[in-house]
């Protein structure tokens, strides 16, 4: 006869050789990582390593009022995107363009954009393939506009301190000039989005946007770690069954293994833009309010979780609270509410509480 105390050891013991072989490639940070087919590093990866946390300053030339006459049908039009870089060479790219984003083409000025690169250009530079990057741009003229962009930016920065399988993003400004416009300048923040076939090749797999077949077909460890970061950050704008704002790195095997990808988080409570509202069938007043909608799980999966992130805790603060661009009430605002959710973690009785209501 096994005791509880021993049912407990062999759940943990179990749990924990889960955990160790679906996170192997997690423990390199997302800046080292590189793709497991052997291609060359990325347009993104090449500005990533010359200057992690600068903002890249970008020219766009493209006829706005035909991006915004075509941004329900997302037809590309053509664009040039130009900059130089930190070596002092001016770089000029012919590329196509078209809005992207389901909720923000309703509520933005601009909606964002997705940049599609030549592949022969890139590769002919030594670059891989990776040409199609989403990029994430103030969503109008609002005075905390710029700061719901950098909110959204560290978010996409802290789920990459807890696994590889993340966007990785580079903040840009940029100047948008209208050939048809030239006397209207607009300028705006944003951030590029890494490519998705990327994000999948690092981690030896491949991108799936359809939701899974089987919800247990998602991996155990980063299906857990994926619903508790949405806890922590009090996103609840995600949905597995229709593939809203995420994606699925598939795993090669005679059973297709899937890690799910969070993107979007500006109607996360860490961001808190002034037009995020949770979903009233949730019954939480505010995207500030925590509601866990993740995947159940045992003690002993999650006891593992909670040690992942307690890990990852002193990084994450350490960044918030360096972050160069925030203002001093969107700082103060931003660590508080990552605290808040710490205390829930690091009392197990809470937690448990408020994963199991």
């Amino acid at each position: 006869m096994i005791n509880k105390a021993n049912q407990w050891k062999i759940a943990c013991f179990l749990a924990l050789q889960s955990f160790l072989f679906t996170f192997s490639a997690a423990q390199n940070s997302p800046e080292s990582a590189v793709s497991q087919k052997g291609l060359p590093s990325s347009w993104l990866d090449h500005h990533i390593q010359q200057d992690s946390n600068g903002i890249l300053e970008v020219v766009l030339e493209t006829d706005m009022k035909q991006l915004m006459k075509g941004k329900m049908s997302e037809q590309y039009q053509p664009a040039i995107f130009s900059y130089t870089d930190k070596d002092g060479t001016a770089k000029r790219y012919e590329v196509e363009i078209k809005a992207r984003g389901k909720t923000r083409k309703q509520l933005c000025q601009h909606p964002p954009i997705k940049v599609k690169f030549k592949k022969s250009v890139l590769e002919a530079e030594g670059f891989g393939p990776y040409n199609d990057m989403k990029v994430v741009w103030e969503c109008s003229e609002s005075t905390n506009a710029e700061q719901y962009i950098y909110r959204e930016y560290m978010t996409y920065q802290l789920y990459a301190m807890l696994t590889s399988a993340s966007f990785r993003t580079k903040l840009v400004r940029i100047s948008i000039a209208d050939p048809k416009n030239p006397d209207r300048k607009i300028d705006k923040i944003g951030f590029m989005v890494e490519d998705e076939d990327q994000v999948a090749d690092r981690n030896g797999g491949e991108m799936q946007e359809e939701p899974p077949k089987d919800m247990k077909l998602l991996m155990r460890q980063p299906n857990l770690i994926f619903g508790v970061f949405q806890y922590m950050i009090g996103n609840t704008d995600w949905s597995a069954g229709n593939s809203h704002n995420m994606r699925f790195i598939r795993l090669p095997g005679a059973v297709s293994r899937l890690i799910p990808v969070p993107y979007d988080f500006d109607y996360s409570g860490l961001v808190n833009t002034h037009y995020a509202a949770p979903d009233p069938n949730l019954g939480i007043p505010t995207v500030r309010d925590r509601i866990y909608r993740g995947s159940p799980g045992n003690e002993a999966e999650f006891t593992l979780v909670r040690q992942k992130f307690i890990e990852a805790k002193p990084k994450m603060l350490a960044y918030a609270e360096a972050f160069p661009n925030l203002d001093k009430s969107s700082r103060t605002e931003f660590v508080k509410y990552l605290n808040e959710f710490f205390a829930i973690l690091e009392d197990p009785k809470q937690f448990y509480r408020a994963i199991n209501p």
